[in-house]
């Protein structure tokens, strides 16, 4: 199921691997309300990675908000920028994806963003 915004609250996140070939970054994640489901969650062809671990290295690590969005084309220059981006022109402009980009932003045991051109969502 591809997802272009969304929302996840106090989840645990028990796994994190880079897939296709280092392309991509799924998340495993369990809900922590129950029915205490099992997903996967992939946010296919990372542009950026900037997160940042708060606290020791043990799983699960509890995201307490997890939200992702559709970039509009327009923002898309802004969101490059504040995310550090570092493929710019000769002007200092970041150099823009031709495909679609979601922003997802995690808060909890894990801060920070990601760039990526979808996220999908399956249960395990």
């Amino acid at each position: 199921m591809e997802e272009h915004s969304g929302h996840l609250e106090i989840i645990n996140v028990v796994g994190m691997e880079f897939v296709d070939s280092g392309r991509s970054l799924r998340l495993e994640i369990i809900e922590s309300i129950p029915p205490h489901g099992t997903s996967l969650i992939t946010l296919k062809n990372v542009v950026s990675v900037r997160l940042f671990q708060a606290g020791g290295d043990e799983y699960p690590l509890i995201v307490i908000d997890l939200t992702w969005r559709a970039v509009p084309t327009e923002e898309k220059e802004s969101v490059l920028r504040a995310n550090q981006f570092p493929f710019v022109d000769e002007s200092g402009k970041p150099l823009t994806p031709s495909m679609p980009l979601v922003a997802v932003h995690l808060e909890g045991a894990i801060v920070g963003d990601i760039l990526a051109e979808e996220v999908s969502i399956s249960p395990r």
